[in-house]
């Protein structure tokens, strides 16, 4: 293929992005506003809500929903699509990073948190860089995301060796995000990598009250564990799942008589 030759583009399907932002927003109300479940913190009863009972694994990846469903919707070109992924995985390398700085519950591991900085900021870097690089309109290939990609599963890979799942989870969420572009050279094909992404982020959102219950810890309930707002949680979950699926078989628009606007 001419390096210089026009690409294909790729016309998204705005009906299904547009229902996928939907779903999103209503899953961000619900994880936000409503107390989920009555649990017995240190002897006291109080109420607590979704952020609290499905924690980093809900915020991660609502973060990455929200960055693929809007370059899903927003981009066309191959550049595009993949300055937009580079740009949401630094929006996730850099919210694991403040969670470790802060040494926040929903990311457990003691004192060792704070070394694991060292690891998710340069990750963060590397997708900043990414994202600049394939922004420029002359085709540069794909070092960068290589590298990123590459050190992202060296830090998945170690991380789980040593037991912390949820940081490897991070990091290798970061380098599957990385890997699914560098094979794609065109939008649609692109595209198809980015509903992938999709379809799994939106698998662990809807997991995530039960990722957070095993693999964190939360405080027992007092009644019941599944209430409204984790049943609307879960469909709304499913809804973007489906979304995401019929993305995977059907990645994009048909084209017009006149072909993308």
């Amino acid at each position: 293929m001419n390096p210089d030759a026009p690409r294909p583009r790729s016309l998204p399907v705005a009906s299904r992005d547009r229902l996928r932002l939907l779903a999103l927003l209503g899953m961000v109300a619900v994880w936000v506003l409503p107390d989920w479940v009555q649990a017995d913190v240190g002897g006291v009863a109080r109420m607590e809500s979704g952020a609290v009972r499905t924690g980093v694994t809900a915020a991660l990846s609502l973060i990455a929903l929200w960055g693929l469903a809007t370059t899903s919707l927003a981009v066309r070109s191959l550049r595009g699509l993949r300055v937009g992924t580079a740009l949401t995985d630094a929006a996730i390398a850099v919210t694991a990073t403040l969670l470790l700085a802060s040494r926040h519950a929903w990311i457990p591991g003691g004192e060792m948190r704070e070394a694991w900085v060292p690891i998710f900021l340069p990750l963060t870097l590397l997708a900043l860089l990414d994202a600049l690089v394939q922004a420029n309109p002359k085709r540069v290939g794909s070092t960068i995301t290589v590298i990123r990609g590459g050190a992202a599963l060296f830090a998945a890979i170690a991380l789980a060796v040593d037991g912390r799942f949820i940081p490897a989870g991070i990091a290798l969420w970061l380098a599957l995000s990385a890997f699914l572009f560098i094979r794609h050279d065109e939008a649609p094909r692109a595209r198809r990598a980015l509903e992938a992404l999709s379809l799994i982020a939106a698998a662990l959102a809807g997991l995530s009250p039960w990722i957070q219950r095993d693999l964190v810890g939360t405080n027992p309930t007092i009644g019941p564990e599944l209430t409204w707002p984790v049943y609307v949680w879960c469909v709304l979950a499913a809804l973007v799942v489906t979304t995401a699926l019929d993305g995977v078989l059907r990645p994009e628009a048909e084209k017009g008589p006149g072909g993308p606007s």
